[in-house]
């Protein structure tokens, strides 16, 4: 018998076909190779993690360099590196400069959120200066040359690390950057706001800071002539009265929690500790006070306002072993860390 032989399919048939089997492959194959397509055969929702959507940002800042009387935009972490060099020593624990990194952050992107009118009259439009009186200490690249001399590279980069490891990260409290006030040493308790500036903030409580005895600035002591004591309570209060038995000159005195001065009644009137502080130059409201032949003397433990941060019970927690996120959390009550950029 004669055998029919099959035709072969026309190349041109076949072509839409293939053209077709690739177009609806296309997607299938997209998502394997990007991970998206699970083991079940469900399509994961693709995202960019939020750590690469924002490691490229960069946050630019306008600052008033009070010694060029200028003010200039500058990249915000860079500028960083000159505040953390400014108000803490490079050798510190590296976890506490990083706590101090955070908080410095924290402070200034508070500060151009706020957008206080007084506040960008005195930066000349600006939202932070370089006046550590008003804003933070600042030390410029040049100027860490010259303090660390030999010791530069290494001061540098530790510091550098400290910025670039926090990079963005801020202190929130109610999805809003703190206020993170901070100073150098506390006398064993930091400050509650009220008993400092009077307004009370939740997050700036009295809390047990350790190893403060450590810092050179622990202790000191102030002597003032008693004609001097006098003269400068009576700028302050007029009606002031000073009896013959000097030693009842001191009538009371108010504790804050922290153990500090929150006031004092001299002469029948009575001064807040801080009022006392600034008057005399002392170095925190933690005082006592005693006559010595024809001088008042002070004795004073601490070391600034006492409110937020202390650096140097920072930098001790660090050295038992603290992590920065386990300081700022000690000493912001409630707080939140989060990336602001």
């Amino acid at each position: 018998m004669r055998r029919h032989k099959k035709k072969k399919p026309s190349i041109l048939l076949l072509y839409p076909i293939f053209i077709l089997l690739i177009i609806v492959s296309i997607p299938f194959i997209m998502l394997a190779s990007s991970g998206g397509l699970i083991n079940n055969g469900a399509y994961e929702e693709l995202k960019i993690p939020e750590v690469l959507q924002t490691q490229n940002a960069e946050k630019a800042i306008q600052v008033y360099f009070k010694d060029e009387d200028a003010v200039k935009d500058v990249n915000l972490e860079e500028y960083l590196i000159g505040v953390v060099a400014g108000e803490m020593p490079a050798t510190f624990e590296t976890e506490a400069l990083k706590a101090q990194a955070v908080a410095a952050r924290t402070y200034i992107i508070n500060r151009e959120k706020a957008n206080n009118e007084e506040s960008l009259k005195l930066h000349k439009g600006a939202a932070i200066c370089t006046d550590p009186t008003h804003c933070k200490a600042y030390v410029s690249l040049e100027k860490t040359k010259e303090n660390w001399k030999e010791q530069w590279e290494a001061n540098y980069n530790k510091i550098k690390k400290s910025v670039d490891d926090t990079k963005g990260i801020i202190i929130t409290y109610n999805d809003e950057p703190i206020s993170a006030v901070f100073h150098s040493t506390s006398s064993g308790k930091t400050e509650n706001s009220e008993d400092v500036w009077g307004g009370s903030v939740p997050y700036l409580k009295s809390v047990d800071s350790e190893g403060e005895e450590l810092s050179p600035r622990y202790t000191s002591t102030v002597e003032v002539t008693i004609t001097d004591f006098q003269n400068k309570l009576k700028q302050k209060k007029s009606d002031i009265q000073f009896s013959q038995e000097r030693e009842k000159w001191v009538e009371g005195i108010e504790n804050a929690e922290s153990g500090g001065v929150k006031t004092i009644k001299i002469g029948g009137q009575t001064f807040k500790g801080t009022e006392i502080r600034e008057l005399f130059g002392l170095r925190s409201t933690h005082f006592t006070l005693g006559f010595q032949n024809d001088k008042i003397v002070f004795h004073v433990t601490g070391n600034g306002h006492g409110v937020g941060m202390s650096q140097y019970g920072a930098n001790y927690a660090a050295s038992q072993g603290a992590g920065y996120e386990e300081i700022l959390k000690k000493y912001y009550q409630g707080v939140v860390l989060k990336k602001a950029y």
